[in-house]
């Protein structure tokens, strides 16, 4: 669970990589809520800090991370589709989602964020969903991934299995297609952390 911590602006901005001045405007716009002491130092407590990290899309060091935490990361380099899917997410406030926008975000946002599940689009933009699903399967053989396209073809479909793909969706497809298939992907990942269990 979250700590009762509270973080100083200073702590603030060596996790988000920013000036401390610039977490005292956040504080200060309303965007980061925080207490402040008599002496005029501002506070902020670890549920406040995680849940504007997880809002704009930030990493969230693992002494703020629940450890029933479910991350999902979607790559898309179509925004419309992007939005959707993240929209549709949000809605069931069961994950912690990140995005990427191409093959180089999505392989940097793995290693940083270490996702359960990766819904990404095959023809993205760089470095392409066959060789980022090939690459991240040799390195993460549990995290499970959902590719989806719009060039449906056998071809294409045997191809992203052959990478790695857990499972495939050609666009466009229905929502509750998709949601299927992350409730069946992520049961899976259950039933074998269970299993292993002593």
């Amino acid at each position: 669970m979250v700590t009762e911590k509270t973080y100083t602006t200073f702590d603030i901005s060596k996790i988000c990589g920013v000036y401390p001045t610039t977490v005292a405007n956040w504080v200060d716009r309303g965007e980061l809520k925080a207490s402040v002491t008599p002496g005029g130092h501002r506070r902020v407590n670890a549920i406040e800090l995680k849940t504007f990290l997880v809002s704009h899309r930030m990493a969230v060091p693992k002494e703020l991370s629940d450890s029933d935490e479910v991350k999902i990361l979607v790559v898309d380099d179509d925004k419309v589709v992007l939005d959707s899917i993240v929209k549709i997410l949000d809605y069931t406030k069961k994950y912690t989602i990140f995005i990427a926008k191409d093959g180089f975000q999505a392989g940097t946002s793995v290693i940083e964020h270490d996702p359960a599940l990766i819904i990404m689009d095959i023809m993205l933009p760089g470095i392409d969903g066959f060789k980022v699903c090939e690459t991240v399967r040799k390195k993460n053989k549990k995290v499970r991934i959902i590719a989806v396209t719009g060039y449906n073809t056998e071809d294409i479909k045997d191809k992203i299995i052959k990478c790695g793909a857990d499972a495939f969706l050609s666009k466009p497809f229905e929502m509750k297609e998709l949601m299927a298939k992350i409730d069946e992907l992520l049961g899976k990942n259950r039933e074998k952390e269970e299993n292993r269990r002593p």
